[in-house]
């Protein structure tokens, strides 16, 4: 990692499930203080890689370098740094939304009561009321932004997040916009995120990444891909995405 502002960078890195390939030689550098969105369909292998690199899940080969650090005893420490929501929110069914953020506070070793405080009314988490089954009755919108205000606990420097946005309210889905635009422009916060929609990051994104098949088909800033649309060429960042599925299906097509 040469660059100083790269903060995760794989070369080759990939995964295999029994015969299934999951993940195919994906090689991304990931800088600081950006906003990536992630698009690609159902066994793109978006949700494979944000796994891999939050540590869930090892990777079958390739190489991963995470805040300069790499090997397995450097990633386990880089990771420290990293707040993850990937599958589903890493909270306790059992116990209510304040309970589950205050764990998470304490296993992270950053109990910040004020900065829990803010995110849990900025989520307007203060005000539902989930029953005494805890989270376990909750909607999945209450569950998502339970999920998402956990990974944010502790201040990381870098955030993977699984689909955020999918099931959210409308204040939900502000709440979580405006947060992660004020993270990434106050903090330098880093935040890499799968999108269930194309266009649901449109609005704070500064890069995208795409994927089909277990490949990254397509790199490009935000602001490039503005330009593009403005010029007539593609409609939209779907109709982006379809015109590398496309091309890509040609190539293959010509082999």
């Amino acid at each position: 990692m040469d660059n100083p502002e790269t903060v995760i960078s794989t070369h080759g890195l990939s995964k295999r499930y029994g015969k299934k390939t999951a993940l195919d030689n994906v090689s991304i550098d990931i800088k600081k203080g950006r906003i990536y969105a992630i698009v690609g369909g159902d066994g793109s292998g978006r949700t494979t890689l944000l796994r891999i690199l939050a540590g869930f899940i090892p990777s079958w080969k390739g190489e991963i370098e995470i805040l300069g650090r790499k090997g397995k005893h450097g990633l386990r420490m880089a990771q420290k740094s990293v707040g993850a929501y990937i599958d589903v929110p890493a909270c306790y069914d059992e116990l209510s939304v304040g309970d589950n953020l205050t764990m998470r506070g304490i296993l992270v070793g950053k109990n910040d009561k004020e900065r829990l405080k803010d995110l849990r009314a900025k989520f307007l988490l203060k005000n539902r009321h989930v029953g005494k089954r805890g989270l376990r009755s909750a909607s999945l919108g209450v569950k998502q932004v339970t999920g998402i205000v956990a990974a944010m606990i502790g201040d990381p420097q870098i955030l993977l997040l699984d689909e955020p946005m999918y099931g959210l309210d409308t204040d939900g889905l502000l709440a979580a916009r405006d947060e992660f635009a004020k993270l990434r422009e106050e903090k330098g916060v880093t935040i890499l995120a799968s999108v269930h929609f194309p266009t649901e990051l449109d609005e704070i994104a500064t890069d995208y990444i795409f994927m089909d098949a277990g490949r990254v088909i397509g790199e490009i800033s935000a602001d490039d891909l503005k330009a593009k649309i403005a010029e007539g060429g593609v409609e939209d960042v779907g109709g982006y995405y379809a015109a590398l599925k496309a091309a890509q299906t040609g190539k293959e097509g010509t082999k």
